[in-house]
Order: C-alpha cells, then sequence, then structure tokens
C-alpha cells in the first residue's frame, strides 16, 4: 500500500496539480503547480513591479535561462477549455524586452494548438490576448512561452511576469459577409510582415466601421491582413469554378494600387488560392473584385485546389503586394464589407455633384460650396490616408486656410445633409 501511494503521489508531481481558469495567483496556484520544460523556471511571488495596471500582491515569474527557444512552463487544468463563448485569453505581462517580442500561447491536450503575439510596451504591465476563437474542446494544458524563437540567458531581461489569466468573450467567430459593425461578432484581425491594422470609424462616413491597415516603412513585400482570426471564417468559403468571385470595398491613396487577395484553409497553410487586381481612384472608397478562377503568377490554381478536395475558410488581404514599406514609404489604406461574389456601392451613399471648391490649386485658401444643400463636415487627407484638417461647418460655404499644408495633391471628403463627395485638392 505505502509503495503504492509512493507511486501515486510521484505521478501527480511528474504532471502538476490540476486548476482552473481565471487564475490570479493570489491563493490557487502555486510555484508546484507548475511544470518547467528546456530552461524555463516557473514561481509564484510577491509582485516585484507592484504599479501600473496591477498592484496585486502576487504574480507569477518565468525566468529563461539556457535550454531551446521554446523554453517555459505550463499547468494543468481539471478540465478541457471551452471556447465556443468565451474565445480569448487573456493576462497581464510584464517584459523589460523591446516591443514586439513574442509572446507564445499553447494549448495541449488531444493535439496542440498555439498563438503568438508580439508585446506593445516594455518596463510597464500590459494586457495581453491570445484569441482562439473556434478552438476544439480539446486541451487542457496552458502553455507559456514568452520572447520565443530565443534563448534565453537567465538575466533580468530573460526574466518575464504575469497574473490574471482568464477566458473573454471578444465575440462570435466572424464569417462572411463581413461588415465590421456591431458588438457580437469578434472582427480582430492578425497582421503579418509588418502591417498594423485595427477597427476604426470610417472616416469618411460618419457612423461607418472599417479596418484601417498602415503598411509601415518597415513592411515586406508580402505584408498583409488576415480578416479575422488564425481560426478563419466559421463557415468555408463556397468557391467553385463557376462561383469564383469576393469582392472587398477598398480605399487607397493613389490609384493603380496592387491589392492581393488570398484564400486557405485555416487548419492547412499550404491549401491556397491567390488573385489581384489593382485600386483605381485616388483617395476614394471602390469594390475591387477578385476572380479566383485567374489565379495571381506563381501561386495554385483554384481548379487544382478544388480537384484535390481542398477547402477555403480563410482570407487575407495584401495592399500595395510585392513593393517593401521601404520602397513605398508607409502608406495608410482602408477596407470593409467583405463579401462572396460581387457587389455594388451601397446605394446608402450618394455621391454629390453639386460641390464647388476655388481656387485650385490655391496657395492659401480653398472655398468650399454647395449650392443646394448644407456642408455638415469637410476633412482633408494627404495621399498617404493621413488626416490634416477637419471641419463641421454646417453652412453652405466654408473657406479652409491651408497655408500650414505642404505643397502636394490631398482628398476632400465633404458630407452634405445629401450625401458625399470626394474632390482632389492642390496646394500650391
Amino acid at each position: 500500500m505505502k509503495q503504492f501511494l509512493l507511486l501515486s503521489f510521484l505521478c501527480i508531481a511528474s504532471f502538476g496539480f490540476s486548476q482552473s481558469l481565471p487564475i490570479d495567483f493570489e491563493s490557487d496556484v502555486t510555484t508546484e503547480n507548475f511544470v518547467d520544460f528546456d530552461g524555463g523556471i516557473a514561481t509564484v511571488l510577491d509582485n516585484p513591479q507592484k504599479n501600473g495596471i496591477n498592484t496585486s500582491d502576487k504574480v507569477a515569474q518565468i525566468v529563461r535561462d539556457g535550454g531551446t527557444m521554446w523554453a517555459g512552463s505550463k499547468i494543468l487544468l481539471d478540465s478541457k477549455l471551452d471556447f465556443e463563448v468565451n474565445s480569448t485569453i487573456t493576462m497581464k505581462v510584464f517584459t523589460t524586452l523591446p516591443v514586439g517580442t513574442i509572446m507564445k500561447i499553447k494549448l495541449e491536450g488531444d493535439g496542440a494548438m498555439e498563438r503568438n503575439v508580439p508585446t506593445t510596451v516594455s518596463g510597464e504591465w500590459e494586457t495581453m490576448s491570445w484569441d482562439f476563437t473556434g478552438a476544439p474542446m480539446s486541451y487542457e494544458w496552458v502553455v507559456f512561452m514568452f520572447d520565443y524563437g530565443n534563448i534565453g540567458d537567465g538575466t533580468p531581461s530573460s526574466t518575464f511576469l504575469f497574473d490574471d489569466v482568464q477566458q473573454v468573450f471578444v465575440g462570435a467567430q466572424v464569417d462572411l459577409p463581413v461588415d465590421f459593425e456591431g458588438e457580437a461578432v469578434n472582427y480582430t484581425t492578425t497582421d503579418f510582415g509588418g502591417n498594423q491594422s485595427s477597427l476604426v470609424n470610417d472616416p469618411t462616413i460618419n457612423g461607418n466601421k472599417v479596418i484601417k491597415v498602415i503598411k509601415t516603412d518597415e513592411a515586406a513585400t508580402w505584408a498583409g491582413t488576415t480578416i479575422g482570426t488564425p481560426a478563419g471564417f466559421k463557415t468555408d468559403i463556397p468557391l467553385t469554378l463557376t462561383d469564383s468571385k469576393m469582392s472587398v470595398k477598398v480605399w487607397s491613396p493613389e490609384a493603380g494600387t496592387p491589392v492581393r487577395l488570398k484564400v486557405e484553409d485555416s487548419n492547412d497553410p499550404t491549401h491556397t488560392c491567390e488573385t489581384q487586381s489593382n485600386s483605381t481612384l485616388d483617395g476614394g472608397w471602390e469594390i475591387i473584385t477578385f476572380d479566383f478562377a485567374t489565379e495571381a503568377p506563381g501561386t495554385a490554381a483554384l481548379e487544382t485546389g478544388l480537384s484535390m478536395g481542398w477547402t477555403y475558410n480563410m482570407a487575407s488581404i495584401f495592399f500595395n503586394f510585392d513593393i517593401e514599406g521601404a520602397v513605398a514609404g508607409e502608406k495608410t489604406y482602408y477596407f470593409d464589407d467583405v463579401k462572396f461574389g460581387e457587389q455594388v456601392l451601397s446605394t446608402e451613399i450618394v455621391e454629390v455633384q453639386d460641390i464647388s471648391i476655388s481656387p485650385n490649386p490655391s496657395s492659401d485658401v480653398w472655398r468650399f460650396v454647395s449650392e443646394t444643400s448644407v456642408i455638415e463636415q469637410v476633412i482633408i487627407y494627404d495621399l498617404f490616408g493621413n488626416m490634416v484638417q477637419e471641419f463641421n461647418p454646417f453652412t453652405n460655404s466654408l473657406q479652409v486656410v491651408n497655408t500650414g499644408l505642404n505643397a502636394g495633391v490631398y482628398v476632400a471628403y465633404i458630407s452634405t445633409e445629401n450625401g458625399i463627395s470626394a474632390k482632389k485638392i492642390i496646394k500650391k
């Protein structure tokens, strides 16, 4: 009997003590609950950085000292995680490493799933989120791998604090059509290659939500944005050889910008199809239709994929594809209304024809005049998509002083009670 009890104890010790989320490290989890691996050492201790958003008494710490680039520690939970409603794991993290350090959370059990998230601050606490929308109910281990990809050296820069590990609701899994409106859907986007995307208010149409994409000056040629989380859409995109089109409403600062759309299987990134088109407007919204029956050069044909039984449930968009950010310079784009099939611009957006701007070009002032309606708002953008001036005059006539602007081409969006107008304006 004693031998049986000893073996039972050793088995429990080797696999860790089970817990459940949320975990705040005040009393529910101790150092003994962690299972360290490959150079990671976890402890629960008094909070050495009791400031900012985290003034709790206890936190967890992982020190990475040698071992492998995936060194870390993990915790066994009482039961398998259910992401049907609360699809995102969040926690507070403190590191002194530079912004952009990769913090990996991996789930293990019947299989494995992992997400990488870069830090956005250094030397202070931040709340980080790992989105597991669509994940199966298969995992009971939560694995912490901080500064993934590098080997730790045991110094303060290889020491990480974390606290308040929990699941939260961020919305239902996204599905086509995607309009980025409402509060019940998870409109998280996933950037790669140097893009920076965010859900914002449409700068040209009041009350409309869109995705703003900044292709930074450090972006790769293939920098892009996945429309949703790495789980993809809730249902497959119903592409066939005879019904092979998707459409996206886009805003580009320049006509002729190459815009690529890629579809793939979220469970197999080798199953892809890509196609490409070009913007036709300088600083204006337009609908671009992408026909996957005409694949981009060097990419897999839709016919090939379908003949092999491939399915597609994820889409990514690439602005200024195949051009480095260092060459193009930082530029801002917007997109909205991702749909299967073709579409037209919403009839709710009425193009107003009676707006006049004079003088144009101008070295000092522009005068905006509407003969039939009240001008409610004027927003002026440079060709990089940056808003440089905004006015809410509620009058038929507005004089805009432009002496503070650099010489060049700008785009003015004029909203009236009857609709909107986009005008190219020039500062001499």
